[in-house]
């Protein structure tokens, strides 16, 4: 029974450290245009990691009516890493798709899932839209 527990280990951390390799090889430092819809998505989740709020709220589009209340409340691990994975831009929108992933303790924190961003262009930039990651509960007027 023992050698059948141990077994079953074996074979989760395995699968964690295939899945945390994968992920780390992906090139998560990549820098952007900064005028570009995936360089305001990465400093966007960059700043919701580093707690920054302020900044974050910079990068959403003010008819969300966001505050820092909404990301206070908001859930997401402290080791969240962003992988890019499509852009289209049509004109003054465009549609950023990423993975988001933590890799946390083994076996409870562990999650990737991916994430689609909407943008609009202003005159100050790329503005994230929608109901953004991870504060889908504000949607403001949209």
């Amino acid at each position: 029974m023992s050698n059948v527990v141990l077994a079953v280990i074996t074979g989760l951390i395995v699968i964690v450290a295939i899945l945390a390799a994968i992920f780390a090889n992906r090139d998560q430092t990549a820098r952007w245009a900064p005028d570009s819809p995936e360089a305001t998505v990465q400093s966007y989740v960059q700043a919701v990691v580093d707690q920054d709020y302020p900044a974050a709220l910079r990068h959403l589009d003010p008819a969300l009516m966001c505050n820092v209340s909404h990301f206070e409340q908001s859930y997401y691990p402290q080791d969240t890493a962003i992988s890019l994975f499509q852009a289209n831009i049509d004109g003054d929108r465009a549609t950023v798709s990423v993975e988001i992933g933590s890799y946390g303790e083994p076996f409870f924190d562990t999650f990737v899932h991916q994430e689609q961003f909407d943008l609009v262009q202003a005159e100050s930039g790329w503005l994230i839209t929608g109901s953004p990651w991870p504060v889908y509960i504000c949607a403001g007027m949209l």
